[in-house]
């Protein structure tokens, strides 16, 4: 098991979830809304509000993959652990997306 992941399991800022159904389905849609007011944003030239608006479009999709695997997030930082231990690590996605959703989260902290 990845260190990062098993620091986040012990100080519970990634706790196991049983049913988290209806959740995937919850966070996928807030997905989608955040993701098209990006794009309306950025059309309007409103950079910083974009790439605040399309970091939580990336945090809710990886959301809703860490329900799917049984799991729910305490920390943005932890959430980044775990979409890398239980995806990246498990050739289910390629690293590259791990690392963008960690740029993106740089980014969205310095528009905030």
């Amino acid at each position: 098991m990845d260190k990062r992941f098993k620091k986040c399991l012990d100080g519970n800022r990634l706790v196991k979830v049983k049913e988290a159904g209806d959740l995937v389905a919850k966070e996928l849609a807030g997905a989608e809304t955040d993701l098209s007011s990006a794009r309306i944003s950025l059309s309007a030239e409103n950079h910083k509000w974009a790439a605040v608006q399309a970091y939580y479009s990336m945090f809710h999709a990886a959301k809703a993959l860490i329900y799917r695997k049984g799991y729910r997030e305490k920390s943005h930082q932890c959430l980044g652990v775990a979409l890398k231990a239980l995806y990246a690590d498990e050739n289910l996605m390629g690293e590259k997306h791990c690392d963008r959703f960690r740029d993106c989260m740089a980014l969205r902290h310095d528009a905030d």
